[in-house]
């Protein structure tokens, strides 16, 4: 079979199980909406590219598997950066496909040329120039699988006008061999030395606590750290990202901590004699000062990013594994009663949730936003998905918003980007069809 370039990278979009992208044509990118044109694969045209790439990072979140977003060249490159950005900082998979200038005129400074792959490096994962046709057959794979695997986050591929339309012989009978995108899932054995320690640190402790955060955020993750959970009954405060993780009325959570989040998480934070991070990064508006943080905990921090292991916060302990891995070990062992929480603690912990918890609003103050969260929540059950701008009305929602469900809460993190929450949720909306996406934007009130 004989393919262009284009036709190239969507024969792979499709053989990947890609069924809707987001983006706007351009004159770099013409090639590919001519491909795309005879596939079946659904376009979302949106009215700026930022949107496509919130759509697409929607669509991410909300199922776990890497979005597609594209764009044209120049302007069309600057305007997807803020949505890359985003993604990267919360560790969204994303493919970025642009177009741009022939080869031949890169660095002349063409019409609608601008450094993709220099602006795009410091917001992914990887960024790719393709130079030759016969380099997608290798990048497009790699692509993917850099997306998906470790630490997820997004993977930017810009294409020449001429090598988006050059031909290639294609060899359909290969494509299984060739572009070989099932996710590798690294199952190393914890060290039996390590397992000992990290026993040990619980056992001696009287005031262990969970702290967990978006790298537990996917299905599998979540449900086996609610089984550990229930094992070994330890008190647990969320990052923002982590949300959901643990069901809101559970009696051991105490929902967000950091700036905004509750003093009785926080109160905990400073009794602790151990904490165990999980999928966490120790980012400022978790941790505050970072010297007075936990300030009498022995740490041990789990995460399968190694640059994020002691980046901030030097763990007593650490181990580079991812959290779905580490939890199911440790479920294995034999955890008796002095690895768990005494009644003591929870007595106390459970005494300072209800002293400096969250306020609750009188009944008769129905406009309250607060009340009007409840009210909503009740509405909507618990299958909707909850996507919001950035500001204050966030902080409420985080703060109040009964989430039970993981995947049920999409907020912009890291980044804190406004305007995220419309398109975010009409990602959502495209992949689970039979599920409410309920927006919340700040106005000039709430």
């Amino acid at each position: 079979m004989n393919l262009n370039g284009a036709e190239l990278m969507i024969r792979f979009l499709e053989f990947a199980g890609v069924e809707i992208v987001s983006g706007i044509p351009g004159g770099a990118s013409l090639s590919i909406y001519d491909a795309l044109y005879e596939s079946k694969i659904r376009h979302i045209l949106t009215r700026h590219e930022q949107g496509a790439g919130f759509i697409a990072g929607g669509m991410a979140r909300a199922n776990g598997k890497p979005g597609v977003c594209f764009a044209s060249s120049g302007p069309g490159v600057t305007n997807l950066i803020t949505a890359v950005a985003d993604a990267k900082m919360d560790s969204i998979p994303l493919i970025v496909i642009t177009g741009q200038v022939p080869v031949s005129m890169i660095g002349t400074d063409a019409f609608q040329e601008i450094d993709t792959f220099s602006l795009s490096v410091p917001i992914t994962k990887r960024s790719y120039l393709v130079k030759k046709i016969e380099d997608l057959i290798q990048i497009l794979p790699q692509a993917w699988k850099t997306a998906i695997e470790g630490r997820p986050g997004p993977v930017w591929i810009d294409v020449p006008k001429d090598v988006a339309s050059a031909k290639i012989d294609w060899d359909i009978s290969r494509e299984k061999e060739v572009w070989n995108i099932q996710k590798i899932e690294f199952k190393d054995t914890i060290d039996l030395e390590w397992k000992k320690t990290f026993k040990e640190l619980l056992s001696k402790a009287k005031k262990p606590v969970f702290y967990i955060g978006g790298g537990l955020n996917r299905p599998l993750a979540a449900e086996l750290f609610c089984i550990l959970l229930e094992k070994l009954n330890f008190p647990t405060v969320s990052t923002l990202m982590g949300l959901g993780i643990c069901p809101y009325e559970h009696p051991r959570f105490l929902g967000m901590l950091g700036m905004h989040g509750s003093r009785a998480a926080n109160l905990v934070l400073e009794e602790a004699d151990l904490l165990v991070a999980l999928g966490v990064r120790f980012d400022d508006r978790a941790t505050g000062k970072l010297n007075e943080f936990c300030p009498n905990a022995k740490i041990v921090h789990v995460d399968i990013d190694a640059t994020e292991i002691g980046k901030l916060k030097n763990p007593n302990l650490f181990l580079k594994h991812g959290v779905e891995n580490f939890i199911t070990q440790i479920l294995e062992e034999d955890l008796s009663s002095e690895h768990l929480s005494s009644e003591e603690w929870l007595n106390q912990v459970q005494t300072l949730k209800t002293l400096y918890g969250f306020s609750i609003p009188k009944e008769n103050q129905i406009l309250h936003p607060v009340s009007i969260l409840q009210s909503i929540s009740n509405i909507l059950g618990e299958k909707a998905i909850i996507t919001t701008d950035v500001g204050q009305h966030q902080m409420w929602v985080a703060q109040y918003y009964p989430f039970r469900k993981q995947g049920s809460f999409l907020t912009s993190g890291g980044l804190g980007t406004m305007g995220f929450g419309l398109p975010a949720a009409i990602g959502a909306a495209l992949v689970f069809r039979k599920k409410e996406s309920f927006v919340f934007r700040e106005t000039d009130r709430f």
